[in-house]
């Protein structure tokens, strides 16, 4: 019998490696998607990319838009030799997995797809540059005569999502606020809540969807509602608990985006690594949160 750690490590055993390991983690990706020929659109998406069998897999899952609906890949790259590799494809459009087969020169990855092994007439390939730690691209280009010529069908350029910093004053202050947000419903000291909000504060739903026409406005406070927000809340949903991680900030002036993940719970839900969206807004030198978005909530 054999008895496993948590999440064991399995070393590959394949050099070269390292290029893998190095596209791990959370990505904001800008598309260049064909939707015919010649013809081609801009969209955005979230990719995540982990590890599969310790370093010698990665698997990535992407979420966004394309032909105006949600759209979603998952793909798996794999080494099979030191510095040969092999991707499998899979996106919601199609019915069918596309197997790419190349190899790597320890930076750069170029690969090929046949539709027919035998006739080679149909054939689509697959190239990924990278450009610093943070940030690398891929394209596809596809060819029906026999590689004689190509048509770019998609260039997918991807930005490391970028956590908070602990030396950055600014970060550090952001979250000081989502810190006193959580601890003051938690432990039922109001100011803390108030300190934490600006003098007016907004709540919208995504209603299950990232399309913004099912979002549903939840609630708008200020002045003496806003006040006497707190306390109700703690009364009515009580007892709240929740913790959070910071996975991305965005300060441009004196307005914040920041995307944290939280699991937590009230009397009337529960949550497990649910994404929150808070805006905040810095006045009198001092970040306060203006509001914030939940995508799975629905107005009861």
């Amino acid at each position: 019998m054999f008895l496993f750690a948590q999440n064991p490590k399995y070393p590959c055993q394949y050099e070269g490696n390292q290029i893998l390991e190095e596209l791990l983690g959370s990505w904001k990706v800008e598309t260049k998607d064909r939707v015919s020929p010649g013809q081609y659109e801009i969209n955005v998406g979230i990719s995540t990319i982990t590890t599969g069998i310790q370093g010698c897999s990665i698997k990535e899952n992407y979420k966004g838009i394309y032909k105006s609906k949600v759209y979603a890949v998952e793909s798996t790259l794999l080494m099979v030799d030191s510095m040969k590799l092999q991707r499998v494809y899979f996106d919601s459009e199609h019915a069918s997995t596309m197997v790419f087969n190349g190899e790597t020169d320890g930076n750069d990855i170029k690969m090929l797809w046949l539709r027919n092994n035998e006739k080679k007439r149909m054939r689509v390939k697959f190239e990924l540059t990278r450009h610093s730690a943070d940030a690398f691209e891929w394209s596809t280009h596809l060819s029906t005569d026999y590689g004689e010529s190509w048509q770019l069908t998609h260039l997918w350029k991807y930005n490391r999502v970028t956590g908070m910093d602990v030396k950055d004053i600014e970060h550090k202050e952001i979250k000081q606020a989502i810190d006193s947000y959580h601890l003051g419903l938690s432990s039922g000291q109001v100011k803390l809540v108030t300190d934490a909000i600006s003098d007016q504060f907004i709540m919208f739903n995504g209603n299950y969807s990232g399309e913004p026409l099912n979002w549903q406005a939840h609630m708008f406070l200020s002045g003496k509602d806003l006040n006497n927000w707190p306390s109700q809340f703690i009364a009515e949903a009580g007892p709240y608990q929740n913790q959070y991680e910071i996975i991305s900030i965005h300060i441009r002036a004196n307005a914040a985006v920041v995307i944290t993940r939280d699991t937590g719970s009230n009397k009337f839900r529960a949550w497990k690594n649910e994404r929150t969206t808070w805006l905040l807004g810095k006045k009198d030198q001092k970040w306060q949160i203006t509001g914030y978005y939940l995508r799975d909530m629905v107005n009861p």
